[in-house]
């Protein structure tokens, strides 16, 4: 199977299967496997292609709170996330807050779903080997979407498996942005 294939299938599980339990765990909690990073520690710095040319890294963004989403244009929790970022971003002002799109499809799904969204933020593209990154941050499913928080001086504040709701989104980054480590 391609890793499109087994993506796919792990998020209609997570779409699907979502209120199952197992193990007597919900299904969307995380259980970090084995050398993932803690919260609080230095986040990982990594260069990825931007959608549009050239690199980004996370240290690039130093000095404000940036949301590193990784996300497909074929996955519907991802989709309805990027009103939500968007409107955070501008809320806050990118000097505040930034938000580094990973996506994990081909570039020109990528680029027609972005312009078709209006997405005002960088996007970079990911690779099969982007799943050790989401992996190291902490995404234990290789199941999308997946966030992780980092504060304005680079330390890993929050990470999310599935749709982040703008409540949710708006507490972490408030305790980011009031509390850097």
């Amino acid at each position: 199977m391609s890793w499109k294939t087994n993506l796919s299938i792990l998020i209609l599980a997570l779409s699907a299967g979502g209120l199952g339990l197992a193990a007597g765990r919900h299904w969307f909690d995380l259980n970090p496997p084995p050398g993932a990073l803690e919260l609080g520690a230095s986040a990982l710095d990594f260069e990825l292609p931007k959608l549009d040319g050239g690199l980004t890294s996370p240290a690039r963004h130093r000095g404000r709170v940036l949301l590193i989403n990784f996300w497909a244009p074929w996955c519907e929790p991802c989709r309805r996330e990027i009103p939500v970022f968007k409107s955070l971003r501008a809320e806050y002002g990118a000097d505040k807050l930034e938000i580094l799109g990973v996506a994990l499809d081909e570039p020109g799904l990528v680029r027609d779903y972005v312009g078709k969204m209006g997405v005002d933020y960088p996007v970079a593209l990911a690779s099969t080997s982007d799943f050790a990154l989401m992996r190291a941050y902490g995404n234990d499913r290789d199941a999308l979407p997946f966030s992780v928080l980092i504060d304005a001086n680079g330390r890993l504040r929050a990470r999310k498996l599935g749709e982040y709701h703008e409540a949710e989104l708006r507490r972490d980054i408030e305790a980011a942005i009031r509390d850097p480590s």
